[in-house]
């Protein structure tokens, strides 16, 4: 089990802050599950314009340190998206992990965008809606870096999650965006109890008693705060955490430590 000084150093790792003395400083409050920027096709209320200051002013009001950011849905190539993540990283310093985006469906030459992306422009994730390849989830191991992964279904996820075992993977909404259907809930649970590799979101569990359950059942070092944003409000999905009343560790762990320990693994050295 991770310590709360491992957890101190990750977070002090990441915003270049001297490790010494650093028991002394909290666990970051860390969202994992954030879109942010501009989405080509304004259309449905997830494609649309997602600002950061918005989204910082609502994390300010809730406790929230950090987020990790990637792109809203783009048609063809994420390219320029991603580029827009680590410009806003950029402009608000301290405040925000970006993640690269990417699709198997419709770009070429994957791996160079994300060694690019990770070592050049700063990115320390990769965030996954459809069905990866092999090119893309290689280099996600090459780079050391987590993938949040959002599937059609929890058995793709599962599927990956198998064949790439030193990938660490975080499974979106707990396994079903606003709990549309509780069984993936609770293949999730499952999938995160049996695989060393896998880890889940909070964001978005509509059906609260899934996310107690997950909570109880699953070691607190594999469960991961996420929202969302800015779809889902963070001052909202931060209540159902604290509402549960957990022991100050496993809520250090969920609330921030534990994204911060998977970030820390980044190999990003160019070879």
């Amino acid at each position: 089990m991770t310590s709360r000084r491992e957890f101190l150093a990750a977070a002090a790792a990441l915003t270049g802050v001297a490790a010494a003395g650093s028991s002394a400083r909290k666990v970051p409050v860390l969202d994992c599950h954030v879109h942010a920027g501009h989405a080509p096709e304004l259309t449905d209320p997830w494609t649309t314009i997602a600002d950061p200051a918005a989204i910082l002013k609502r994390m300010d009001q809730a406790g929230v340190d950090q987020a990790c950011i990637f792109p809203i849905n783009e048609p063809h190539s994420y390219a320029g998206a991603n580029q827009e993540i680590a410009d806003i990283c950029k402009r608000y310093p301290g405040r925000f992990i970006g993640f690269c985006r990417h699709t198997a469906t419709t770009e070429k030459g994957i791996r160079e965008m994300m060694l690019h992306e990770c070592r050049d422009l700063g990115l320390r994730g990769l965030k996954l809606h459809d069905i990866p390849n092999t090119e893309i989830m290689e280099t996600a191991a090459e780079l050391g870096i987590p993938v949040l992964y959002h599937p059609p279904a929890v058995a793709r996820f599962e599927e990956t999650a198998k064949a790439y075992p030193t990938v660490d993977m975080i499974l979106a909404h707990l396994g079903s965006d606003m709990s549309m259907d509780y069984r993936e809930h609770l293949a999730a649970i499952e999938l995160a109890k049996h695989y060393p590799n896998v880890y889940l979101d909070t964001s978005t569990v509509v059906i609260t008693r899934y996310l107690e359950k997950a909570i109880a059942e699953v070691p607190a070092e594999k469960i991961c705060y996420g929202t969302d944003e800015p779809e889902v409000d963070t001052r909202l999905e931060i209540f159902k955490i604290r509402m549960l009343k957990l022991p100050k560790g496993k809520e250090e762990m969920i609330l921030g430590g534990n994204t911060l320990r998977l970030l820390s693994k980044y190999k990003g050295v160019k070879s």
